[in-house]
């Protein structure tokens, strides 16, 4: 049965037109995968449009000396605005693309989207709000990176991560490759933190003890 993109987690996809709606439905495609399967590659053409419905999308490039780096999440409800880009522009795809957890996606072919955009003032909203949002999270990211320590970054990563709950559960392989250094370097910087009672390092997971003492290290 084909149905259009969860309209719980895409509330503006309610106002389009019948018609729009019953193409959409029809031209969707979708896509499940597990864990860090790859989905784009630097250099690619993307055809489409990636609506996340489960799991999570990691954008993240690759430095010069081979380390990861992520520039963001596309998580349920969000489009990844550098698909979108290159999907209107027609322009190779900049970074990598990959799932993190079980993820389910919904792509809607771009000659549709685009389709839809010209015609739908809910696909327009939809697609200018994605790209607002999160090009404030980008800016916010070159601003860390550029003028923040290492241990200021890792306290705004955590906090970004952990959505306001106490737990994350992440290894120090993973924080290093989100923040393109060594798993070394984290362990040091975590031993640091922990020393000063901000947070708990078990296998696998981190509890964040003190999140206003961490907020404030990225002040």
């Amino acid at each position: 049965m084909i149905r259009a993109p969860t309209l719980p987690l895409f509330p503006s996809l309610s106002d389009l037109s019948a018609a729009s709606s019953d193409l959409l439905a029809a031209s969707v495609r979708r896509i499940a995968c597990a864990d860090r399967t790859p989905l784009i590659a630097c250099g690619d053409m993307v055809t489409g449009a990636y609506l996340v419905e489960r799991g999570a999308l990691r954008v993240y490039y690759i430095s010069a000396e081979g380390r990861e780096g992520t520039l963001y999440w596309v998580e349920p409800g969000q489009s990844c605005i550098l698909a979108l880009n290159c999907m209107f522009s027609r322009l190779a795809y900049p970074a990598w693309v990959e799932s993190e957890g079980h993820t389910e996606v919904a792509i809607v072919p771009g000659d549709i989207y685009r389709r839809l955009f010209a015609a739908e003032a809910a696909i327009q909203g939809f697609t200018f709000n994605a790209l607002s949002s999160r090009l404030f999270e980008l800016m916010s990211l070159i601003e860390e990176t550029a003028s923040q320590g290492l241990e200021a970054r890792v306290a705004a990563f955590l906090l970004r991560r952990s959505k306001g709950e106490a737990e994350i559960a992440i290894t120090q392989e993973q924080i290093a490759r989100h923040l393109s250094t060594s798993r070394e370097v984290i362990s040091r910087v975590l031993r640091g933190l922990a020393a000063r009672r901000l947070l708990e390092t078990t296998q696998g997971r981190i509890t964040l003890l003190d999140s206003s003492g961490l907020r404030l290290l990225t002040k």
